[in-house]
């Protein structure tokens, strides 16, 4: 009989990061979908992917930084958990401590999400994702008591659509509202259906971002200065995303993704900078 190893909540953080790495996750979403003066692409929305490139340029996972307000939630956590599980009829797992390893669902190359907790269906299936915030200050606990509905106004609105992004099997979402002095919370529930062009909207962004850094990393320009190249790419990687189900055993779809891998190698050989100079 083989013994079964339980990893260390350390070596489960230390892979979950790892899997992060030059990742954009859920929790920058909200920076990412901001604009800017006459742009649809803000200050926030640069500061976000420079975080994602140095991470792919370096192999060094960048440094978030613990503080008071992450430390409450941190430990507050587990409690809502529990508080949830007495608020359900059904099954509550918590993606961080009742699995093997920290939930993390990678739908397409370059994002990556971790919700915190799964609502199970009589079935076995995944009936509802969750999202757990535990404020710290009491009178933005108190602001929430009166939190009916979740629309694009709300900080975390698009980290919570992410979650859909994530598992696009699932349509109901629950933002817990923890009371860390109190023990209590409040639940308010997303529904796809509610949000589908939005969802849609978040999607492109993402996988344009995603091209973004990568155009940069290939032509050692600035992000800025890779928005058209990107937008250009794009459409190709969509195609190839397309033809890839249907490759196996047929040569036409085979050739046809070689084709269009050629046609982005081509595009990003004709902006490649300049090397940057060295001291000699």
């Amino acid at each position: 009989m083989k013994s079964v190893v339980t990893k260390s909540p350390e070596q489960k953080e230390y892979e979950w990061k790892a899997k992060r790495h030059g990742k954009i996750t859920a929790s920058t979403l909200p920076d990412l979908m901001k604009t800017g003066k006459g742009t649809p692409y803000g200050k926030a929305f640069f500061d976000a992917l420079y975080l994602v490139r140095y991470e792919r340029r370096t192999g060094v996972t960048r440094e978030n930084g613990n503080n008071k307000n992450f430390d409450w939630g941190h430990d507050n956590e587990p409690l809502a958990v529990e508080w949830v599980r007495t608020q359900s009829m059904y099954e509550v797992k918590s993606c961080t401590t009742d699995f093997e390893s920290i939930i993390f669902n990678e739908p397409f190359a370059g994002f990556g999400d971790s919700p915190d907790f799964y609502v199970y269906g009589s079935d076995g299936k995944i009936r509802a994702l969750g999202e757990i915030k535990c404020p710290i200050s009491q009178g933005k606990i108190e602001t929430l008591q009166f939190l009916n509905e979740i629309t694009d106004k709300d900080e975390y609105y698009w980290q919570f659509l992410g979650h859909f992004v994530g598992i696009p099997s699932v349509d109901t979402l629950y933002y817990v509202v923890y009371d860390g002095y109190t023990n209590t919370g409040r639940i308010v529930a997303m529904y796809r259906k509610e949000h589908v062009d939005n969802i849609r909207k978040l999607t492109e962004r993402i996988r344009f971002a995603n091209e973004l850094v990568e155009c940069s990393l290939k032509t050692g320009f600035d992000l800025p200065a890779c928005i058209e190249l990107a937008t250009a790419i794009c459409p190709l990687r969509f195609q190839i995303e397309e033809l890839k189900p249907n490759t196996k055993g047929n040569v036409p779809v085979q050739n046809q993704i070689r084709k269009l891998k050629k046609e982005i190698n081509k595009l990003i050989a004709e902006e490649k900078a300049y090397p940057q100079h060295t001291i000699n």
